[in-house]
């Protein structure tokens, strides 16, 4: 069954995934509060999920207990993701990612501007970004929490399930995966991505299974 609260549970937990898979820039003082802040509200909203979520305690751990784990997640951020001579060793975008979809970066354009999503100029250029997706999805959620019109609310779980299965099902488990082997010392950006991986993996499967509960209703 879905409430407004599981909804504003699964709501925070693709915005604070969003926030801790985001690119580092600006003052590296206001990234680790962010950083901090995202990994609280994970943790919170995990105690409200509708679904089994249990590795959100593990980013938690390894930033109480390692120092200088997020300046390690900043450098191997920009060394995985944003630089090399032949572009970024590893591909935080969907449209770059092994196998995807050549139209992915498009189809995710035209639901952000069916639903009135728009872009900030740092990510106009890149809407397929991981983080982007996420916040995507935050946005999705939220709105169906608020939402009192049936017809609505219809829309935007079937919009989500959609997505969900569309846009991140193939590719993030992977990507956490390559990340573990080309630079195993960064810990938290693996637990980011690992979570980000869990998370999806069983909102997904709830929602088809949700969704499907109100389409035979």
């Amino acid at each position: 069954m879905k409430t407004p609260a599981h909804n504003l549970a699964r709501a925070q937990c693709y915005h604070s995934l969003s926030r801790l898979l985001a690119s580092p820039s600006g003052e590296a003082a206001e990234h680790w509060q962010a950083y901090e802040q995202a990994i609280e509200g994970l943790s919170v909203a995990s105690d409200n999920l509708p679904f089994d979520y249990t590795k959100a305690s593990s980013l938690e751990s390894s930033l109480n207990s390692d120092p200088n784990a997020l300046e390690r997640l900043f450098a191997s951020y920009g060394a995985l993701f944003e630089v090399g001579d032949k572009g970024p060793p590893l591909a935080i975008r969907e449209e770059l990612s092994p196998g995807a979809n050549p139209a992915s970066k498009e189809e995710v354009a035209r639901f952000y501007e069916h639903f009135g999503y728009t872009l900030g100029e740092a990510y106009a250029w890149q809407p397929d970004h991981l983080s982007v997706l996420m916040e995507f999805m935050y946005f999705l959620a939220w709105h169906e929490s608020q939402a009192t019109d049936a017809k609505l609310v219809s829309s935007l779980r079937a919009a989500q399930n959609d997505f969900a299965k569309r846009h991140l099902a193939d590719w993030i488990p992977a990507l956490a995966n390559n990340v573990s082997v080309r630079d195993d010392a960064a810990l938290l950006l693996i637990l980011a991505l690992e979570n980000a991986a869990e998370f999806t993996t069983a909102d997904i499967k709830w929602l088809a299974v949700t969704t499907l509960s109100e389409t035979e209703a």
